[in-house]
């Protein structure tokens, strides 16, 4: 049986050839994929890779296509620079031709770099394509709230962490350890942050009178929200809150006003309620 010989230099040509074609699909993928507040709130993927598998494919593939690229000149170095030399020769014949290309290429490269169109206008396109993705995504309530531990999480959402807890459980989520981020419990459990802010928001509770006389899932909403939501008139609740020696905006946020008044945004809530009372 005739053995097979290995060709190496048919081999690093395929390899510059695959390599090339990665980094061309990856980088048109990078060009439209979501800004990482979105990917990574939404646990974003597009043919079963996240948007950082997306820029480690391209950032590897980029090391090889040029380490081969480089092994490739080495072994055919000779004919290259035959090549080239032609090339330069008859582009010595074609004054015409490498002058208007040089120009070209100058010109291509300092209007790209100052943002002139045509050039702008791709970039815009790939922003607003980036953007787009917005339009379908749930932001997060807090920036880059998935870096949060389970604690510092809930302590933002206005809840206490034992029903917090009892809600995942009994969604089926599990929680090896509390200081974990939000990311991580949601990639152990299959699934993304933004639905475990959701399955947390509302509760999972089966009357919506029980969820408000826990006061839980208030901590983004501001006090007029609340007064609505409680049937309380919001001046009566200012007045309240000012005999109680709480300094609070009936526009501000639940959560803010409970951080600086030494509260929680669930006992914030809770004596509000009180004032049907």
């Amino acid at each position: 049986m005739k053995k097979i010989k290995f060709k190496f230099r048919a081999f690093t040509a395929l390899i510059v050839l695959w390599s090339f074609i990665v980094e061309n699909v990856t980088g048109i993928v990078l060009y439209i994929v979501p800004p990482g507040r979105i990917a990574h709130w939404t646990n974003w993927k597009l043919w079963g890779f996240t948007k950082e598998q997306w820029a480690a494919l391209h950032t590897i593939f980029g090391y090889i296509f040029l380490i081969f690229a480089v092994i490739h000149i080495y072994y055919n170095w000779k004919a290259i620079m035959n090549y080239i030399k032609q090339k330069i020769k008859a582009g010595i014949r074609m004054r015409l031709e490498l002058s208007i290309s040089l120009v070209l290429t100058v010109l291509v490269f300092v209007a790209t770099a100052i943002s002139i169109p045509p050039f702008s206008t791709v970039m815009n396109f790939g922003t607003k394509m980036k953007n787009s993705w917005e339009e379908n995504r749930q932001e997060p309530f807090i920036p880059h709230a998935e870096l949060m531990n389970l604690e510092e999480f809930i302590n933002q959402i206005g809840m206490p962490m034992e029903r917090a807890e009892k809600i995942l459980e009994n969604n089926g989520i599990n929680v090896r350890d509390t200081s974990s981020s939000i990311q991580d419990i949601a990639k152990d459990n299959n699934t993304s942050p933004v639905a475990l802010f959701e399955i947390l928001k509302t509760l999972d509770d089966t009357t919506a009178s029980k969820k408000q006389s826990m006061g839980g899932g208030y901590g983004w909403k501001t006090l007029e929200n609340l007064a609505q939501e409680l049937d309380i008139p919001i001046q009566d609740i200012m007045e309240f809150l000012q005999s109680k020696g709480i300094d609070a905006k009936k526009d501000e946020v639940i959560r803010n006003v409970a951080e600086k008044n030494g509260m929680t945004p669930y006992e914030l809530v809770g004596m509000i309620q009180k004032i049907k009372e």
